[in-house]
């Protein structure tokens, strides 16, 4: 239950805030009215092994994980999709360019509440992400959580995902390459919106052998370039799943 609370109420500051951080003193006031019921409590690091993904929402179904590996991580990145258009034209589409993105730890909220994990997506996904990542740092210098900020997911010069763990400490990344794609489910009016699902294989890396990106929410470009510029960032959220 103070799992969920701290959530409600990283949740809450991060989607009211109107600009990238949120007043200090009404951040101040927000921390110290949960920060007794949030000491000693582990927010991140919890064990994953009996949670199981969400593969079977889809018309259409991604592989499922090689029978060999192992759940290592479960995270919730929140950042933009990236995109360019050759001109401004009704004509011109655009094309992705890649991604970049911050991972949450959601090991805790997944061992306690897959269902509730299902709809953080939806939530972060409209929550400025400079006030996630602070409110995150000061979680986790409250609670027994060594970080919870996991890592973090681009694309490299070659126009491969990357995603790396170093940034906290830990040994795994993994360069990866898209393995399969379907279509997220249309759930919503505004389900199109949605980036695909998606299951990525390693091509180099250390720890991590297969990603997979589930629960979108947005991230889609819109249908041509008619009146964007030449480069363009889209918000999204997904939950991250690695096994290894």
């Amino acid at each position: 239950m103070l799992l969920l609370q701290a959530l409600t109420v990283l949740l809450t500051v991060g989607t009211s805030a109107a600009s990238a951080l949120p007043g200090p003193l009404r951040l101040a006031a927000t921390f110290s009215r949960i920060s007794n019921e949030l000491d000693h409590m582990s927010l991140g690091n919890c064990p994953v092994s009996k949670a199981t993904i969400p593969l079977n929402d889809t018309s259409v179904y991604l592989p499922q994980p090689a029978s060999n590996l192992t759940l290592k991580y479960i995270a919730i990145g929140r950042g933009t999709q990236n995109y360019t258009c050759a001109s401004s034209s009704a004509s011109a589409i655009p094309v992705q360019i890649g991604a970049a993105a911050t991972l949450f730890d959601a090991s805790c909220l997944a061992s306690k509440s897959l269902n509730l994990l299902h709809e953080i997506p939806a939530v972060v996904g409209d929550a400025p992400i400079g006030s996630l990542a602070f409110l995150a740092e000061l979680l986790s210098h409250s609670t027994n959580t060594t970080d919870l900020i996991l890592g973090e997911h681009y694309f490299n010069a070659a126009g491969a995902p990357v995603i790396d763990f170093r940034v906290s400490g830990r040994r795994d990344w993994v360069v990866a390459s898209k393995n399969a794609s379907v279509d997220a489910p249309q759930t919503s009016s505004d389900a199109d919106q949605n980036v695909p699902w998606l299951k990525l294989n390693r091509k180099s890396g250390c720890g991590i052998q297969e990603v997979y990106r589930v629960m979108t929410y947005q991230g889609s470009a819109p249908s041509t370039c008619a009146g964007l510029n030449k480069t363009l960032e889209v918000q999204y959220a997904a939950e991250y799943w690695f096994y290894g």
